[in-house]
């Protein structure tokens, strides 16, 4: 028994059909077929059945199915830490962000770190939304998250970085340019555009909208500053959105939004059940010196004290 035909075991029993095992493993179907057979002879059982077109796990299949996928688990997670740890002790730190911490805060605020430190780590950026951040330290990609919170990984360690404003963005030729301050229940009839809600940020901002004022006709299907900007210039519609530098491009009129100060929180994340090398420790310790001064490396975020 070998662990290839471990992996092929496991993706048969989930797939069902040898040609598509076959296809996923990028191998023929003769050699899976061959491999099914000489680990059934190895364990003195029937693994699979036929079923028409497709196969079904036996008994003993299914006995075995769990033992081997709590094996391979076991096995990925241990490759996952030792990967880790050998990208650690080569000096590498990989820290994932939002894409506007990765394209402005944080390269000033690693910028500023090497600048009080003897020698640096080596910094390796990920641009990713908030719950694939998490998702990437879980499987040990990122050492690091600057992100939105995310409830699926409620046990991950979040500390408070900064705010962003949310607010309201028009065109100036919008009957609501003429105003700099708006709550949810006046925006009642008209038609509104934010983010996905399949991201964090759209999530948190459509809860704090629809708390307020439940029956608003929200649009929800977008990823980014850039993208609904573009469509309240072109459809002359009302957008919500993070006041960040991105939307500096567009010709808009923005509205101070009345919802709770902290619906845009970003969090410095990191999983607290990993191992984590004395200079990712020391520099979680700088960027939670820098809080308080957080606005002078990006003026579209706000301190959180």
């Amino acid at each position: 028994m070998n662990l290839n035909q471990l992996y092929y075991f496991k993706e048969l029993a989930e797939q069902r059909q040898y040609t598509k095992a076959a296809d996923n493993l990028y191998i023929s179907q003769p050699t899976l077929s061959i491999s099914i057979k000489q680990l059934e002879k190895e364990l003195h059982c029937t693994l699979f059945r036929h079923s028409g077109r497709y196969v079904e796990l036996t008994k003993y299949g299914r006995i075995f199915y769990n033992t081997v996928v709590s094996s391979l688990n076991i096995l990925d997670n241990g490759k996952k830490k030792l990967k880790q740890t050998i990208s650690q002790d080569q000096g590498n730190i990989h820290i994932a962000g939002i894409p506007t911490t990765i394209g402005t805060l944080l390269p000033t605020l690693v910028k500023s770190y090497q600048q009080v430190v003897d020698i640096s780590p080596h910094f390796i950026y990920h641009d990713n939304p908030s719950y694939q951040i998490c998702e990437g330290i879980k499987n040990g990609w990122y050492d690091l998250g600057i992100c939105s919170y995310v409830p699926q990984y409620k046990d991950f360690t979040y500390i408070p970085f900064y705010t962003e404003d949310i607010v309201a963005i028009v065109t100036p030729e919008n009957e609501l340019a003429q105003l700099d301050e708006i709550t949810p229940e006046e925006l009642r009839g008209e038609n509104l555009i934010t983010y996905s809600q399949k991201i964090q940020i759209g999530k948190d901002v459509t809860n704090a909208l629809l708390s307020i004022a439940s029956d608003l006709n929200i649009t929800n299907r977008l990823h980014d500053e850039l993208a609904i900007a573009g469509q309240v210039i072109t459809n002359n519609i009302v957008g919500i959105v993070a006041d960040t530098i991105y939307l500096d491009g567009f010709d808009i009129h923005k509205i101070k939004l009345d919802i709770p100060q902290r619906t845009r929180t970003v969090y410095l994340v990191y999983d607290p059940e990993r191992y984590l090398s004395p200079e990712i420790l020391d520099f979680v310790d700088f960027l939670n010196s820098q809080k308080k001064n957080i606005s002078k490396y990006n003026v579209k975020a706000k301190a959180i004290l």
